[in-house]
């Protein structure tokens, strides 16, 4: 990795949070991540399929408050609400519903033009995977950044007129991913949301509900988000 990136993650990272609900008072369930972008957080839909109306109004953000020394930050969930969204594009803008961060429009990410991506480009992208499972194996809320590159771009059909509505991301995206930011890893611009990562049966241990990531994952364009911030 090299020090540009290392210093653009330094740059993005307080603008990805972790979104959840409470199952009860004292507890919290992660779902996904999203990202912070003109003030509001931009996820997925799909991080809701399984809400009832009353988790749905227990959703909150994980924000990054404070960043102590190198290698450790401080987090505060933050309730947010419902602004829009898009479910056939499976996509999700919520925003803060009572207090925001402070430095709120400082910290949000830079959206690009997803007309302008092609394949070949390469990306990174940082969310929090697997959240549950390594806070309960004791490492608390962790930020995980991949690299990858664009692969393929799909449209809304076959005719070249319809909307770009799939980018095919040549890296592992794992179950928690869904809804980080995909980002240029030139301009560190954001030009897509990780909504999908591709996995098959074990193959291994076959009759446990095991599986394997396979090296592709799929987010959908940026610009398709634009359309919902309009």
């Amino acid at each position: 990795m090299s020090q540009n990136l290392q210093q653009k993650i330094k740059e993005v990272k307080q603008s990805i949070v972790a979104i959840g609900f409470n199952p009860s008072p004292t507890q919290i369930t992660i779902l996904g991540s999203g990202f912070i972008s003109n003030g509001k957080i931009i996820s997925c839909t799909h991080l809701l399929n399984s809400l009832s109306e009353e988790q749905v109004r227990s959703l909150k953000a994980s924000v990054l408050v404070e960043q102590v020394g190198k290698d450790l930050e401080k987090y505060k969930w933050m309730p947010i609400k419902g602004y829009k969204k898009d479910v056939k594009d499976d996509l999700a803008v919520f925003e803060f519903s009572q207090e925001t961060p402070e430095n709120i429009e400082s910290i949000g990410l830079t959206l690009g033009d997803s007309e302008k991506v092609e394949i070949g480009q390469e990306t990174y992208f940082i969310g929090f995977p697997y959240a549950a499972q390594l806070i309960n194996d004791g490492f608390g809320i962790t930020l995980v950044v991949n690299q990858g590159m664009v692969s393929n771009i799909k449209r809304d059909g076959t005719d070249v007129a319809l909307k770009r509505n799939w980018f095919i991301i040549d890296a592992i995206s794992n179950p928690g991913n869904s809804g980080c930011p995909v980002i240029n890893a030139e301009t560190n611009e954001v030009i897509g949301v990780m909504s999908i990562s591709f996995r098959t049966a074990s193959q291994t241990v076959k009759e446990l509900d095991i599986r394997e990531p396979m090296h592709i994952a799929g987010a959908k364009p940026i610009n398709l988000v634009k359309e919902l911030l309009k």
